[in-house]
């Protein structure tokens, strides 16, 4: 055997082998997303230190001149409305809001512009002090990435999906060094999916992603935090309470979002000026409170290590005082930030506001019982947890995160009862997330993007569907009276003498000429038959088939030939469509 065809035949064996060929897939996916994770990363360092002269915005606040605070986002918000006018169209969504649209409405095939405008794009507006997050673009990256290698190698729908799912972890692992998270974040927010087969090529990237980020930054986790213990049982009720009031305000930061995007659409029309004014107000807000500008991972690590300096023009001001002041900036910059077009994620900003409010709780309890509670560094690291969980409608990803940065197990106890009642509060608000929240203002759902899937899967090719009697168009009406009869089929199809289409008789159809016995000889079946069918292609699928049944009248449909919608093959009833879709239920809940 020659060695180019040993290598075919090696090739289609390991595609035969489903859940090892997506395996293999699964390491190319880690390493491209990996270092795509990283390259944006140095981007947003790259602009930062262009505007700063630091890698990030939080180690120059004291020495940046009061009007980069101005120019940076304002500059920021022009080069981001060329992006959003010229690659992006008003429909079109970007980030993980976008990756969940693609998902739902394209079968996973996720838009490749993304890879600029969350490349570029984001490097541009975080850098440059918008209120967003580098965590959004990786992932979305990620998914990009992955799309592009399962559509150019030809594998299912289900077979993508998967793939996008080790794009998004591996993503989320490198931009975090969470390599459990990131796990949990594909399957828990994005995929849904836990069957064995998604689950082993997901870790495989993610694990894959996460030893190139450490290769290059080092294992270094995102804070250093210190260890915290819960001092008294009684402290998980103050604990409760915190995760209450992350809800609220993980609520409040949805709201906002959607009602800024309201405001500037009615006033402010030109997408192209959106984000100009946005970074005005963005940088008149960071010369008030400069902590607010871009991530503001540095400000979180000194509420959790307590070393704030509470300060506003030089003057020091009661800790929780400025720390109201903090979430309240931090929630309005996040909001213009992102309602306004800027490329960037609300994952990292989450954790900030969620790190404010357990401070500014924490303060306020610890001040009022020294003894019985810890420092107000515990609150804000699981208020971090609580808020984003919230913000997210993802706790069990949020809780190992957390886990995963505190390598903390004393803290998971208060961790899981705040993460569970944030969540429950922020659901009592709608089940929107900070991701789907433009999804529902579009009418998208995604909650059930896997069933969809799955149907998209099956062709009509694959569902039994009853042959259908023919007759020719100059048969007599008696001789189609007595086929009608004789078939017992419930429906004729009349066709030419290419034996294409001309139309269809039902017992709807023919009833008008039953007792017509003196025109049995007279009218023909062309006469008879319903030019007017709806028609379902044998290339189309079990989705198409249920959103056609869900729409018409009918019990049943001819069904035509791919590359002819006039060469009927069949009859398809609505039970055989309804049915194959409770055994495809049934198939996937068993696995």
């Amino acid at each position: 055997m020659q060695p180019r065809q040993k290598i075919i035949t090696a090739k289609h064996w390991l595609m035969r082998q489903e859940m090892l060929y997506l395996s293999v897939l699964a390491m190319f996916v880690g390493i491209i997303s990996g270092y795509a994770a990283l390259l944006l990363r140095f981007g947003i360092e790259w602009f930062a230190t262009l505007w700063t002269g630091e890698i990030a915005w939080d180690r120059a606040l004291d020495s940046t001149p009061w009007y980069i605070f101005l120019l940076a986002p304002t500059c920021a918000g022009i080069l981001v409305g060329l992006i959003n006018t010229r690659l992006m169209s008003s429909s079109e969504l970007r980030g993980v809001a976008g990756v969940l649209a693609d998902l739902v409405e394209r079968g996973g095939r996720i838009n490749r512009k993304q890879l600029v405008t969350e490349t570029f794009g984001s490097a541009v507006s975080i850098g440059s002090g918008a209120s967003l997050g580098r965590e959004g673009p990786t992932v979305a990256l990620g998914a990009v990435i992955a799309s592009e290698i399962g559509h150019r190698l030809g594998l299912t729908e289900h077979q993508v999906r998967t793939l996008i799912g080790c794009g998004i972890a591996a993503g989320l692992a490198a931009s975090f060094n969470t390599p459990i998270a990131g796990v949990l974040f594909a399957l828990e927010v994005i995929l849904a999916d836990y069957a064995l087969a998604t689950f082993s090529p997901i870790v495989i990237s993610s694990v894959i992603a996460t030893v190139i980020s450490r290769s290059e930054l080092g294992n270094f986790p995102a804070f250093l935090i210190p260890e915290y213990h819960l001092v008294s049982t009684w402290e998980i009720g103050v604990y409760m309470l915190i995760g209450l009031a992350c809800g609220l305000v993980a609520a409040t930061l949805i709201s906002m979002m959607g009602r800024i995007r309201t405001l500037l659409v009615r006033f402010i029309p030109n997408r192209r000026l959106q984000p100009v004014l946005a970074g005005f107000c963005i940088g008149l807000l960071g010369l008030l409170i400069p902590e607010i500008m871009s991530i503001g991972y540095g400000t979180v690590g000194h509420i959790l290590l307590e070393t704030v300096q509470p300060q506003l023009f030089g003057i020091t001001f009661p800790l929780g005082l400025f720390l109201a002041v903090l979430l309240a900036a931090k929630l309005l910059a996040t909001a213009i930030s992102f309602a306004s077009g800027f490329p960037g994620g609300l994952l990292g900003p989450a954790l900030f506001i969620g790190a404010v409010v357990g401070a500014l709780f924490g303060s306020i309890v610890h001040g009022i019982f020294p003894t019985f509670t810890e420092g107000y560094g515990a609150y804000a690291l699981v208020a971090c947890g609580a808020l984003t969980a919230a913000a997210l409608q993802a706790p069990i990803t949020i809780m190992l995160m957390v886990f995963e940065l505190s390598a903390d197990y004393h803290i998971m106890l208060p961790l899981m009862a705040a993460c569970i009642v944030a969540t429950l509060v922020k659901r009592a608000f709608g089940h929107v997330s900070v991701f789907t929240e433009a999804l529902a203002e579009r009418g998208i759902e995604t909650r059930w993007g896997l069933e969809q899937s799955w149907m998209r899967a099956v062709k009509i090719s694959r569902i039994n569907w009853r042959p259908i009697p023919s007759i020719r168009e100059n048969t007599s009406l008696a001789e189609l009276k007595r086929i009608y009869v004789d078939t017992g089929k419930g429906c004729v199809q009349v066709v030419d003498d290419a034996d294409n289409m001309v139309g269809i008789i039902t017992f709807t159809d023919l009833q008008p000429w039953l007792l017509e016995s003196s025109m049995d000889n007279v009218v023909v079946a062309a006469e008879v038959a319903n030019s007017n069918v709806r028609t379902i292609s044998e290339s189309d699928n079990l989705l198409d088939a249920i959103a056609t049944f869900d729409r018409e009248v009918y019990e049943q449909l001819p069904v035509t030939a791919a590359g002819n919608p006039r060469k009927v093959l069949g009859i398809l009833s609505r039970q055989a469509v309804f049915s194959t879709y409770h055994k495809l239920i049934v198939q996937h809940g068993e696995n």
